[in-house]
């Protein structure tokens, strides 16, 4: 067709062409005087906008990698949760997030110790909850042994036949134990007639069941000052209470040296005599 009238107008701030024939309307970006002119057709004083569109080459597709960077925030920490994008390389996206922890839950009350089926003890500072049978349970101190040793450990004069070299004591403990016991002495006879061995006794000097013994050799004088090693155990066959000790009851292990054979003496130095005592507990089951 031929158009005879151009015109312009402005509609919020734009400039039109407007084709007063059949009311076509373009904006002036485009220059009437081309040979060419894209128009849209629209209803008396309505608006078109519409540019020409060109195909363009295919562009790339995007990768995005599934593994993200990810910050855990404190919960009162001041920074800002985030979340970004970023090209890690050519058309590769990642995603970096940073988010805050929740907030701690308030405490709650604890009241174990009002269980019913808690039928036996108290509840104490470093005491357990203890299954005692199939549905009830007791509060009981934990079943862990120590070690004990001497504060003093004396020499024996001459002219002896037997003598206490020292004694360990072990507190009442709330369970069952057994002790175990270890140490040495160098033995010297007075003359070449005595044969001498270390006992460890429960509960009494001379006569305590014996919870440990190093047999001594003959060596008389023992000049080369070889010491006799006490060994733990009691003597085959012993009954099972012959070295326990009852819950709730003290103890104190002597550490001996008893002459076996001769009728000569021996001598003791502490500066070449240890001894120890291991409390070992008896299980409960």
């Amino acid at each position: 067709m031929t158009i005879v009238t151009w015109n312009s107008k402005t509609i919020d701030g734009q400039e039109w062409l407007v084709v007063d024939l059949a009311k076509f309307m373009t904006p002036m970006e485009w220059n009437p005087n081309s040979q060419m002119i894209f128009a849209v057709a629209v209803p008396d004083g309505g608006v078109g906008s519409f540019p020409i569109l060109a195909k363009g080459d295919p562009g790339d597709t995007p990768t995005i990698d599934t593994a993200i960077a990810f910050t855990s925030l404190a919960y009162n920490d001041a920074s800002p949760a985030s979340a970004a994008w970023a090209e890690t390389s050519p058309d590769t996206y990642k995603l970096t997030l940073a988010l805050h922890e929740g907030a701690p839950g308030a405490p709650g009350a604890f009241n174990l110790h009002h269980a019913a089926d808690i039928t036996a003890g108290t509840p104490a500072a470093g005491r357990i909850v203890v299954l005692t049978s199939a549905n009830t349970f007791s509060y009981e101190t934990p079943r862990v042994g120590d070690y004990y040793w001497p504060t003093t450990i004396a020499n024996t004069p001459s002219g002896q036949a037997a003598y206490t070299l020292c004694s360990v004591g072990v507190s009442a403990l709330p369970w069952a134990w057994r002790p175990e016991v270890w140490g040495q002495c160098v033995v010297a006879g007075t003359a070449a007639d005595v044969r001498v061995d270390l006992l460890a006794r429960l509960d009494n000097a001379a006569s305590g069941n014996v919870v440990g013994r190093g047999v001594g050799a003959s060596l008389g004088v023992n000049s080369a000052g070889i010491p006799t090693v006490l060994q733990n155990g009691p003597p085959a066959g012993s009954a099972d209470s012959y070295n326990k000790v009852a819950a709730n009851t003290a103890a104190t292990i002597y550490f001996r040296a008893e002459r076996q054979s001769g009728g000569d003496t021996f001598t003791t130095s502490n500066s070449t005599t240890t001894f120890c005592v291991k409390v070992n507990p008896v299980p409960a089951i």
